[in-house]
């Protein structure tokens, strides 16, 4: 059941105990954000955030207070995308694509279209193995993103799901400017982990391309962001990544301890998947085999 805005309105006011007329401030008289909560008259742009500014509330938070608190639609899936922290999780993957084929089929939506390549090039990946069917996903979203002026949350997150799959110049490009985005951004950005994951991204990348100098600040810069926000299992992936860039640097004891240690938080937070991935992913940029089990 979808309650309509003034009753939403109406119930959030009460709630907090305000007044109508502490709501309707400088900006419009009691009678009239009166007749908003009667639903007897739409509120414009320039009132509804006000009136969201009073109640201090979100427009998110009144959405979901509107749908009998639950999502569905595309708020669904663009908060079930903002969920997904490792391309690991294939089955939330899979649901998630499933959800916007689904969406697809009755509504014509950019982001959910984005959404859906992302996921696609996710589970190409996952179960071909290679970037090859991968690719064309991530260049149909980019062909979009990349006419934007700026980019905000969605498109932040959309992005890092893809840039690693253009050539290096092109993905450093663009991670460079995704991160002066959510620099610039900061304040109103979704979510804490986007910084993080781009820089490993960002690490994972150079790594791939033999840059290890610039690979390393990288993992440097991942470590600190983790330790930032007690972000644990990304840390476990910047230990890694840090240690298999001194290994490649022929500094093979020292990177030892970092790659172990990475493992270990895995272990200890008992991510199973992850420290299968993680192991997997030393084996195949070092040729070195190290076995830790949950």
């Amino acid at each position: 059941m979808e309650y309509q805005l003034g009753e939403v309105l109406k119930r959030v006011r009460q709630s907090k105990r305000y007044t109508q007329k502490y709501i309707a401030g400088d900006q419009m008289s009691r009678a009239t954000y009166a007749k908003i909560e009667a639903c007897d008259m739409q509120p414009t742009v320039g009132k509804f955030m006000h009136i969201l500014k009073k109640l201090d509330i979100s427009y998110e938070e009144l959405t979901y207070i509107q749908n009998s608190y639950s999502l569905n639609g595309k708020d669904e899936i663009v908060h079930d995308f903002f969920k997904l922290t490792s391309s690991e999780d294939i089955q939330k993957v899979i649901n998630l694509n499933a959800k916007c084929e689904k969406y697809l089929k009755q509504y014509s939506d950019s982001v959910v279209q984005d959404i859906h390549y992302v996921c696609s090039a996710i589970s190409s990946i996952h179960f071909e193995k290679t970037f090859d069917h991968a690719f064309p996903y991530a260049k149909k979203v980019w062909e979009r993103l990349s006419k934007l002026d700026n980019w905000y949350s969605v498109e932040l997150k959309l992005i890092n799901n893809i840039f690693f799959f253009f050539p290096l110049e092109t993905g450093i490009s663009i991670g460079k400017r995704a991160l002066k985005e959510i620099d610039r951004c900061s304040y109103i950005i979704r979510s804490d982990e986007l910084k993080s994951s781009y820089l490993l991204n960002l690490t994972i990348l150079l790594i791939k391309n033999n840059k290890y100098d610039q690979a390393y600040l990288y993992a440097n810069k991942s470590i600190d962001e983790c330790m930032r926000i007690k972000r644990f299992e990304a840390l476990a992936v910047a230990y890694a990544r840090k240690g298999m860039i001194l290994v490649k640097m022929e500094q093979q004891k020292d990177g030892l301890v970092l790659i172990k240690k990475g493992l270990s938080i895995c272990q200890v937070l008992d991510l199973a998947s992850m420290l299968n991935a993680l192991t997997q992913e030393v084996h195949e940029l070092t040729s070195i085999d190290i076995e830790l089990k949950i």
